[in-house]
């Protein structure tokens, strides 16, 4: 049986820009493979999202509405704003308009289940990859089945009980190319200068604050890379995107995915230019000279910290000098590159402080997007790090945003030494207290660099 599908993108974040909606696309292709029909409604640039929601239910007549949440707040202490009251105004003008089920998910979602569940007074959600559970709750919809125990990934209200169904990760059924046409590309381009690819799921790593295991699980999944070339060369050619950023979450592992795309990217003529997030982790120069071959012009180090000591406390396999040994290649081929620090870690104290002030001296230069403490999520070790430490207890809701904010060091003494060293570096972003950070200024600089990561101009 055919139906009509809505789905709806809750995102409006647009600092540093906006992101589109990849995880929602999946699904969409999904449905629509099935043979649904489908509509997407993105409200990132809605400037009446009641009227766009009414209109659309208006003409589609959905028989099931998909909602997905990308993040609950925007990550940023001290300068904390939670996205939920947004969300759930966008959820009751749904509920207004239409008796048709709705369906909670998304990365955010997958964290937070149950609560989300309550918060939205919504009866039921997926947890995770969401394409074939879609598929499976529809036939059980199709079929007036009211036993949904068998629904892969489904969380769903029986009577007063909330029942959270088997989790599991997909094989590769993702792995085919995507219908940009769902999203408003030129839009993203105008104000993000980049699209969105993913070549893989997945994350091997142990980083113990890291939620990429409950949402995308840690064994890899990998797309096809001819897929991923021919995607790429359809943004160009039919979206006119000439920026891809890969959303994988760390590119360069495992290396020997890394090369096959970029052999894909070289073979198929791709001339499209692209961006990643990286792990300094046994990175290469033969890996990055290749990446660079293949159209990479900017790399976003996952770095998160300066000092050895903190680095072993975050669960980070690699050192400082793998850090300055991976910007000293990319400064040695001409890529571009970025670091990701978070300032506030478990094990930070003035020492390591100073010790990380140091290291930047020695990476030429080199873009900084400092974090202040990091959000706790449920599930992760840090989650216990913080019980331990007397930061949260076992009753509080994270839900609500909390940071791990190191004992170590006064969090003023700590705010007061980053200001400062952001006055002595400029090439230091820090969003939390607005330095080299905020929708104006990258506004500005959009309209005179259309492409790539902004912080490759600063």
């Amino acid at each position: 049986m055919k139906n009509s599908v809505l789905l709806v993108s809750t995102n409006r974040e647009k600092n540093p820009y906006p992101v589109a909606p990849l995880g929602l696309l999946f699904i969409a292709n999904a449905l629509k493979m099935a043979g649904h029909e489908v509509s997407l409604l993105d409200l990132c640039f809605s400037e009446d999202v009641r009227n766009d929601i009414e209109n659309v239910v208006q003409r589609f007549s959905p028989d099931i509405i998909g909602v997905s949440i990308r993040n609950v707040d925007n990550l940023t202490f001290p300068q904390t704003v939670s996205y939920l009251p947004v969300i759930k105004s966008s959820v009751d003008i749904i509920k207004q308009t239409t008796k048709a089920p709705i369906v909670i998910g998304g990365s955010a979602f997958s964290l937070f289940p149950e609560k989300i569940l309550d918060y939205m007074q919504c009866d039921f959600g997926i947890l995770g990859e969401g394409e074939e559970s879609m598929l499976e709750l529809l036939e059980c919809f199709n079929n007036h089945q009211n036993d949904l125990s068998g629904v892969s990934n489904l969380i769903w209200r029986r009577g007063k009980d909330i029942i959270r169904n088997d989790l599991k990760f997909l094989g590769t059924s993702f792995d085919h190319i995507l219908d940009y046409s769902f999203v408003e590309n030129e839009r993203y381009m105008e104000l993000a200068g980049m699209g969105n690819v993913q070549s893989k799921r997945g994350c091997a790593f142990q980083c113990s604050y890291c939620t990429y295991p409950s949402i995308e699980g840690r064994h890899y999944r990998f797309r096809s890379p001819e897929v991923v070339a021919e995607e790429m060369m359809l943004l160009h050619k039919r979206y006119g995107v000439g920026h891809v950023f890969f959303a994988d979450d760390v590119f360069t592992y495992p290396a020997q995915h890394a090369f096959a795309v970029c052999e894909a990217l070289i073979q198929k003529g791709v001339t499209i230019r692209w961006s990643c997030f990286a792990s300094p982790w046994k990175v290469t120069k033969e890996l990055l000279e290749f990446m660079k071959k293949a159209g990479c012009t900017h790399i976003e180090w996952g770095t998160d910290a300066l000092s050895n000591s903190v680095l072993s406390r975050l669960r980070k396999p690699f050192t400082v000098q793998d850090v300055i040994a991976a910007s000293n290649i990319c400064h040695d081929i001409g890529i571009k590159c970025a670091h990701y620090i978070i300032l506030g870690a478990p094990g930070e104290d003035r020492k390591t402080l100073e010790e990380s002030f140091e290291a930047v001296k020695l990476l030429q230069g080199d873009p900084l997007i400092v974090m202040l403490g990091i959000r706790i999520y449920p599930g992760t070790e840090l989650e216990q790090m913080s019980i331990d430490d007397g930061i949260t207890t076992t009753s509080t809701d994270l839900l609500e945003p909390h940071f791990y904010l190191s004992r170590g060091i006064a969090v003023k003494e700590l705010l007061d030494n980053v200001v400062e060293f952001a006055k002595q570096n400029p090439q230091c972003i820090v969003p939390g207290l607005n330095i080299q950070s905020s929708e104006e200024m990258y506004a500005v600089l959009r309209k005179h660099y259309r492409e790539g990561p902004l912080w490759g101009y600063l």
